[in-house]
């Protein structure tokens, strides 16, 4: 994969993320997907 496709696929699933969180009916869950929105922004600085 190039960096550009690279980047639209982080970008895909932190998108995904998103959404999923705002569905999101229980805590943990919540937690768990804001970690990993964390993650994913971190990894496209």
């Amino acid at each position: 994969m190039t960096e550009d496709s690279d980047r639209k696929e982080l970008e895909r699933r932190l998108a995904q993320a998103r959404r999923m969180v705002e569905q999101s009916m229980d805590a943990l869950t919540t937690e768990r997907l804001q970690e990993l929105i964390r993650d994913l922004e971190e990894q496209l600085k």
